[in-house]
């Protein structure tokens, strides 16, 4: 073989070494860089929506129990509600709670099933430092009520941008997965909407899952929450989502069962992709 060719071949495996080189530090970078962006879906997409759809229905579910079975010394005044029974039940402790943060009032009205009777006492109420700090200094009484409100704003948060984020292919996840979870998320989203509108109406939904979010990609906490349903100015983008819990008696068997139902179906979904991550990561912890 002549010195050139020698020479040429001698090129050649240089310049496919460096090809070949360099396509594997490619793929790898993009191996790594794929991995991360997995985890960092899990961290803040996949587990805090999962942990959120399974706090919203245990809420549901306790708060439903409890309508249903309130015992005569947590009864608000003599009012009652009608279960599918056509059974006359005390309304609990837990509704007054519902209007009492709704109209910031110690001592609220039983709010008709048109609202009839609202009046302008949601927003003038919030003006009224005296009044908000009478409800402030009940926070420990009404600390159910207002956690039953911040569990479904920060599920309707996460629910918002998940499906958004699956709808534009966001989210490296199989086809076959992606349809399956943008069902579920849209079956809880038209339960919770109710088929004539009465639970939480669907765009509003998202303007309440939008009205969470902070700029740092994350979601308010409990504390900024409850200040934030106190204060005069942006409350009253979280409206619909006290209209739905002042009259949740009236929803029980509707929108709430309905939603519960729904919940449960996107729990199990989201423990598939949740829970073996999970694992892996506890067991690379432990070792």
């Amino acid at each position: 073989m002549s010195s050139a060719l020698i020479e040429g071949a001698k090129i050649f495996g240089s310049v496919l070494g460096s090809v070949i080189g360099a396509f594997g530090a490619f793929t790898a970078k993009e191996w790594l860089d794929r991995r991360r962006a997995r985890a960092k879906e899990y961290q803040t997409r996949w587990r805090p929506l999962s942990i959120a759809a399974e706090h919203l229905n245990q809420r549901l579910a306790n708060l439903a129990s409890d309508y249903r079975n309130a015992s005569p010394e947590y009864r608000w005044k003599n009012y009652t509600w009608t279960d599918s029974n056509e059974t006359h039940l005390p309304l609990p402790l837990a509704s007054k709670d519902f209007h009492e943060l709704f109209l910031i009032d110690s001592d609220p009205p039983l709010l008709d099933e048109e609202f009839g009777n609202l009046g302008d006492a949601p927003g003038s109420h919030r003006k009224d430092q005296q009044a908000v700090q009478r409800v402030r200094e009940r926070i420990h009484e009404l600390n159910s009520a207002t956690i039953s409100l911040y569990r479904t704003a920060v599920y309707l948060g996460y629910a918002q941008r998940v499906l958004q984020e699956l709808q534009i292919g966001q989210m490296d996840i199989s086809d076959t997965k992606r349809h399956e979870l943008i069902t579920l998320l849209l079956d809880i989203r038209s339960k919770l909407n109710g088929l004539s509108g009465a639970g939480i109406i669907d765009d509003l939904q998202d303007l309440i899952g939008r009205s969470v979010w902070t700029e740092d990609d994350s979601v308010i906490s409990y504390h900024e929450f409850r200040e934030l349903i106190l204060s005069d100015k942006g409350w009253e983008q979280f409206i619909e989502l006290f209209r739905f819990f002042v009259h949740f008696h009236f929803k029980i068997n509707t929108e709430v069962k309905n939603t519960e139902d729904a919940l449960r179906h996107l729990c199990n979904a989201l423990g598939e992709i949740v829970e073996p991550r999970r694992r892996r990561w506890f067991s690379a912890w432990q070792h």
